[in-house]
């Protein structure tokens, strides 16, 4: 499955970008019936766990607080 890239986030958080291959397919059809192999979606995972399959950002948003979000190995902002 090539990366096209990943963000990270609090407590192990992990959104990358993936191509589905027929594994993906499996796992992205428990949400959507229609995935199909060779589509761009996102995956979400927490400490290597799957969290969730989405098709876009705004599903994305339903699952994590996007501005929590960073590139890897970027430190946060707003550290205290």
């Amino acid at each position: 499955m090539p990366h096209a890239g990943h963000l990270e986030g609090p407590d192990g958080l992990r959104v990358e970008a993936v191509r589905l291959g027929d594994a993906d397919v499996a796992f992205a059809r428990a949400r959507h019936p229609d995935a199909r192999a060779g589509q761009t979606w996102f995956l979400l995972t927490r400490r290597g766990r799957l969290i969730a399959y989405c098709r876009d950002v705004e599903e994305v948003a339903e699952h994590v607080d996007l501005s929590d979000l960073h590139g890897p190995g970027d430190a946060a902002e707003d550290a205290c």
